[in-house]
């Protein structure tokens, strides 16, 4: 939206009430555009002008471009420094219409020359005078609003694959090699046998009738007859042996006498 820039000289009072009754006044200013508390602003105390301060304090503010768009008013407090708290002294209210009524029409883009003015003080909410204001007012150019840069959407980055290797055919040996056989499937180990059932316990052999022999146990001959045999054998083979040594033992013997005896030896 479109504006100006005003910009307010206070200059100076004359014959303000004296609402300071023991000691000196010392007057300031505060301008807002219509009441405003984020438009505030003050002027520097006079702390010798008492009723006749002066100021020379240029404030500045933003309005709109033309009379026809400004429903609002510059309004000017003027109050008195005091130790037990400042007092009001009158205010002056000056319509912006008023101000941007001399602008030349809707069509005065430029910038305007200052413009002194004097306005009655008058009470706070009342018609009763208090002094004179004195103050010049200029309005700058009309600024418009830029508009917003135009964002452009960069492209997505674009990324390039990396390049594939060189294909290498492969050797003329690998066209004549024969595939190698598959190789034979390898049979499954069979399932563990389950383990054998217990032998049924042995029959025990029926009772024996009163009076009837038994017979030896069909284990215990054959064991006997395992232990005969292999004494038998056992003693036939010492028998042999020993013939053998009874034998040898004799030939020594004689053959030892002879000897002796060829020797002229007496023999026993």
């Amino acid at each position: 939206m479109a504006y100006r820039v005003l910009e307010v000289t206070l200059h100076s009072a004359r014959d303000l009430k004296n609402v300071n009754f023991i000691s000196r006044m010392e007057v300031y200013a505060v301008v807002t555009i219509s009441g405003d508390p984020l438009t505030r602003q003050c002027t520097p105390s006079d702390p010798y002008g008492g009723r006749h301060p002066a100021w020379n304090a240029t404030l500045r503010f933003t309005v709109p471009p033309t009379a026809a768009g400004a429903a609002g008013c510059l309004h000017v407090l003027l109050r008195a420094e005091r130790s037990l708290g400042d007092r009001d002294i009158g205010e002056v209210i000056i319509p912006l219409a008023e101000i941007l009524s001399g602008t030349g029409g809707p069509y005065d883009l430029g910038s305007r020359p200052p413009q002194f003015a004097s306005y009655q003080v008058r009470k706070v909410h009342r018609s009763e005078p208090r002094g004179v204001l004195h103050l010049s007012y200029r309005l700058g150019p009309i600024i418009s609003p830029q508009p917003p840069a135009t964002v452009f959407a960069y492209p997505a980055p674009q990324f390039d694959p990396p390049p594939s290797p060189p294909y290498v055919p492969p050797p003329p040996e690998a066209y004549l090699r024969k595939p190698a056989p598959p190789s034979p499937p390898v049979a499954k180990p069979p399932p563990p046998t389950p383990p054998l059932a217990k032998p049924p316990p042995p029959t025990p052999p029926p009772p024996r009738a009163a009076g009837q022999v038994g017979l030896p146990a069909k284990g215990k001959n054959l064991e006997f007859e395992m232990g005969l045999g292999a004494g038998l054998v056992g003693g036939a083979i010492g028998g042999m042996l020993a013939s053998d040594m009874v034998s040898d033992a004799a030939v020594y013997d004689a053959g030892y006498r002879d000897g002796l005896a060829d020797r002229g030896r007496a023999v026993y």
